[in-house]
């Protein structure tokens, strides 16, 4: 008998925690709910600045961000977030209606792990949360 326990990737052994940074509820809601019912931990902030301070008590596995957002934007919460040596290498996906190349080169010119453009299928993010998940 092959042993295939120490095979599995550790995402699928315990709950990997996930911050959601969106402004707009019913998008936030709609990502929450999907990620919960996967079995993933998932904490909600409705703006970068929010998201920042979440970050001070909440240890989070990956980040997931819109980039227009009121108080602070996603590319200013990226830049403070690497910053910060507690959380400079959490991944951060931004998930954005943003598509010209410009925005999606600041993106990761401010430290972003991918890019996603809305509107998105589970079946075309869940690979991409799964990829930055130990």
């Amino acid at each position: 008998m092959i042993e295939t326990a120490g095979l599995r990737p550790a995402w699928e052994d315990k709950m990997s925690k996930i911050l959601i940074v969106e402004d707009d509820p019913d998008s936030r809601e709609i990502l929450g709910e999907r990620l919960r019912a996967y079995g993933f931990d998932v904490e909600e902030a409705v703006n970068g600045w929010e998201a920042v301070e979440k970050l001070k008590k909440y240890k989070a596995d990956l980040i997931i961000m819109d980039i227009m957002m009121p108080k602070l934007d996603g590319y200013t919460a990226c830049k403070i977030i690497r910053d910060d040596s507690k959380t400079a290498k959490v991944p951060i996906i931004f998930l954005t209606a943003k598509e010209l190349i410009g925005e999606i080169e600041k993106a990761f010119v401010c430290g972003a792990d991918d890019y996603v453009i809305k509107p998105v299928t589970w079946e075309r993010l869940l690979p991409k949360i799964k990829k930055f998940l130990p």
